[in-house]
């Protein structure tokens, strides 16, 4: 839209599109001050004047991406200490359309080199990834491209078979520092509940009378119901009753304070979402099968389970031998 002002006897015109610079431009007289800016107008409307877009720096994409794409997300907390990551980074002051392979590998060998692992890397890899991709599509950056598609992400590790037992869960729960830890590693122990699901929990998703806990929007995008069994019931009735959140926390905290525990207590290859791991294994073992554990678990896919099927095949060599 065009606005006009008269400065110095003469008029000048200022052009602002929604996204990119504006333009201005100088004349003696108000008519062809009007005659400009409604070619310019034209061009624009028409697709002939290019739009040229401001530089923008990385940290600056990243501001604008919290504004306006993080709070869609699903699970924006998490997405944002990973943005907070980078903002704190040295490559925030570079400029989006400079940024390189090779700064980016400089940067996946940094992290390596800190102790972060695979997937971390490639999650943080993964927000930067989908900021070229909004600037392309929804900011006007056409021509930007993608560094992040051509660089080699560290490699995940094979599926882990770490198993945790009684005693590193007791060794765990003597080393934190957190109130909230304690339940939190016995109830994902017994329900292999994702730690984002156990923090949404309220006490309104309890169904003392069915024996249900309802677990809603969960990672699958579905709704699904763990069963209250006498362990989980006793678990639920010794956490401190209130009105919201049976455990007011945040999901990175939890992260944190369990990194600490582990290290505390000298363990190793243990995440929070080992528990889930160990979990489902002990329900194979208590002899469920691959749908009752799907139901629990939420897993879509059964072939997600059948790494678990060897503990079956164990089972079934007994049977048979008897």
């Amino acid at each position: 839209m065009a606005t006009f002002r008269k400065r110095n006897g003469k008029w000048q015109v200022r052009i602002q599109k929604t996204s990119g610079p504006s333009q201005a431009r100088t004349f003696f007289t108000m008519s062809d001050a009007k005659l400009w800016a409604r070619k310019v107008e034209r061009d624009y409307d028409l697709g002939i004047t290019e739009v040229r877009l401001a530089l923008i720096t990385l940290g600056d994409a990243f501001k604008r991406y919290l504004i306006e794409v993080n709070p869609r997300k699903k699970r924006p907390d998490i997405e944002r200490y990973r943005i907070q990551a980078w903002l704190l980074h040295p490559l925030s002051r570079r400029i989006l359309h400079n940024l390189k392979i090779q700064h980016l590998s400089a940067w996946r060998d940094e992290q390596t080199n800190q102790g972060y692992s695979p997937n971390t890397i490639r999650l943080h890899l993964a927000v930067l990834s989908h900021l070229y991709t909004v600037a392309q599509n929804e900011w006007g950056y056409e021509g930007l491209k993608n560094p992040v598609s051509l660089l080699y992400k560290p490699k995940l590790p094979s599926v882990r078979e770490t198993r945790i037992s009684d005693n590193d869960i007791d060794l765990l729960i003597s080393n934190t520092q957190s109130p909230y830890l304690p339940s939190l590693i016995r109830l994902a122990l017994l329900t292999a509940m994702r730690r984002s699901e156990l923090i949404k929990l309220t006490w309104q998703d309890i169904d003392w009378a069915k024996h249900l806990i309802h677990l809603k929007d969960t990672k699958n995008g579905e709704n699904r119901q763990v069963p209250i069994f006498n362990q989980v019931k006793v678990l639920l009735q010794e956490i401190e009753k209130g009105d919201g959140q049976l455990f007011p926390i945040k999901e990175h905290a939890v992260s944190v304070a369990f990194r600490r525990a582990v290290k505390r207590s000298g363990l190793a290859n243990i995440s929070f979402h080992t528990l889930r791991h160990e979990a489902i294994t002990r329900f194979f073992e208590k002899g469920l099968s691959i749908p009752e554990v799907a139901s629990i678990s939420g897993h879509k896919s059964w072939a997600m389970l059948r790494r678990y099927t060897h503990l079956q095949s164990k089972a079934l060599i007994i049977k048979l031998n008897n």
